[in-house]
């Protein structure tokens, strides 16, 4: 690792105390918060949402400092062209993200906007756009053609909305944009940009698991995109040479937001309307405690995980999640009748 390494990270560092010493001047200027209702936010103070513009902030420091300077592994990735497509469109879902939690957008508003952004994105940028799905398990390997921009797209989208539902208690997105960010690490075999990576999350989960912000739509749907970028990016360049390598980190909140889908849709209802049936209020039913709701939750992912690299077979991820799901909405059930 060069001088360069060592000086982008002790900036970051010496970058986010000042954010932490002026944090409460951060949250005034931004001035957009969380009040409880006694419903679904039962949270016990009104809390800034300024998470996403924390994390937004230093990712904008890191992909420009790694792009034009540092150029640790963004310039092998991306052309010129593409880096500044992606970061534009990166702002823009921050900017969308956080517009929706200062005046509250509809929900198909919010689809109908996003799909814009990545139709544009993708359809000037076809290296961003999946050729294939390779699956170990069903030892099929799918050719997507003319049909590879939507898949994309929807794929996209179905991570933004499962990361969006899976956004509800303190430490679940944290934990999980951590697990995220280690996985890039390691692909790209402890690449120093995904060092960086590290210190904005957790800073966002000290902040976090304090109490100090939330998350917000404005990170939850940057951030989504973001992962979902960088993973194809992966894949297409054969750094992750098998789809499901990815998708075994999704199944958590993927599961969630199927079940939940599902569970509306058969009580008549719009699939995106909220509700307390996602895994962690169930879970805060049955423990009352959100330090153990959060246990439970990672080690669901780490488990499930674990299990796919040792049998190297995605179904028995699914299944192991499946049983546990069930098992935790029955207990659920029985705990409330």
């Amino acid at each position: 690792m060069n001088l360069n390494f060592y000086l982008i990270f002790l900036l970051l560092i010496l970058f986010n105390l000042a954010l932490l010493k002026k944090f409460d001047l951060l949250t005034k200027f931004i001035n957009v918060y969380d009040s409880p209702d006694l419903l679904r936010k039962r949270h016990k103070k009104s809390t800034p949402v300024v998470g996403g513009f924390v994390i937004y902030i230093n990712l904008l420091f890191i992909l420009l400092i790694d792009f034009f300077f540092s150029q640790f592994i963004l310039s092998d990735l991306f052309n010129r062209f593409e880096f500044i497509s992606f970061f534009l469109i990166f702002s823009f879902f921050f900017i969308l993200g956080f517009y929706d939690d200062k005046y509250l957008l509809t929900a198909s508003l919010k689809l109908f906007i996003s799909t814009i952004l990545l139709f544009v994105l993708l359809n000037f940028n076809s290296q961003l756009v999946l050729d294939n799905l390779f699956f170990t398990s069903f030892k099929a390997n799918i050719f997507l053609s003319e049909f590879g921009l939507i898949v994309t797209i929807i794929s996209i989208l179905l991570f933004q909305n499962s990361i969006n539902m899976f956004d509800g208690s303190n430490l679940q997105f944290a934990n999980f944009s951590l697990i995220c960010t280690f996985f890039l690490l390691i692909k790209s075999n402890f690449n120093p940009f995904f060092l960086f990576l590290t210190i904005p999350f957790i800073f966002y989960w000290y902040l976090n698991k304090n109490k100090y912000t939330f998350l917000g739509d404005g990170g939850a749907l940057s951030l989504s995109f973001f992962f979902s970028i960088f993973f194809i990016k992966f894949y297409n360049n054969s750094i992750i040479i098998n789809s499901e390598d990815i998708l075994v980190l999704m199944l958590v909140p993927g599961i969630d937001m199927f079940r939940l889908f599902m569970f509306r849709i058969l009580n008549k209802k719009n699939p995106f309307t909220a509700d307390e049936n996602h895994i962690h209020h169930i879970l805060f039913r049955i423990f009352k405690n959100n330090g153990l709701v959060q246990l439970v939750i990672l080690l669901m992912s780490i488990f499930s995980i674990i299990i796919y690299y040792i049998s190297d077979n995605l179904i028995y991820s699914i299944l192991f999640l499946v049983i546990i799901f069930t098992y935790l909405a029955k207990k659920d059930k029985i705990k409330n009748l």
